[in-house]
């Protein structure tokens, strides 16, 4: 399920040395909040992996597969009504055998480490 343009639009996006500091935001009226959960909205952790993935799918301008969860740690609850724009800093630290190694800091609510692979057509 694609969450781009629908669950989270991407306002801007900002180069950095390894990669791209994406700043997005939230659709608190998206139907994955009023599951998780009514009167208190907590984004999904699949839901943040999700968010990686297109955002790294758009700095690599290629479509990606989860190969690998190497690290997840999610150190606060994203509240879409608290925090409506978050920053998703994206980094590629390695390519190896045509795999991706990206590192994700999502401002101070977690930190992932993914590897990806290039989705087949």
């Amino acid at each position: 399920m694609k969450l781009k343009d629908d669950f989270f639009q991407i306002k801007d996006a900002c180069p950095t040395a390894t990669g791209m500091d994406y700043t997005i935001k939230l659709n608190p009226e998206h139907f994955i909040y009023q599951a998780h959960f009514p009167q208190n909205p907590i984004t999904p952790g699949v839901c943040i992996i999700q968010i990686v993935k297109e955002l790294a799918e758009e700095l690599l301008n290629r479509k990606l597969f989860l190969k690998k969860v190497n690290n997840v740690k999610f150190l606060n609850v994203i509240n879409p009504l608290e925090n409506s724009e978050v920053v998703f800093s994206i980094s590629v630290s390695s390519e190896e055998d045509e795999a991706y190694k990206i590192g994700a800091v999502v401002a101070e609510f977690s930190k992932l480490s993914l590897l990806f692979v290039p989705q087949e057509p």
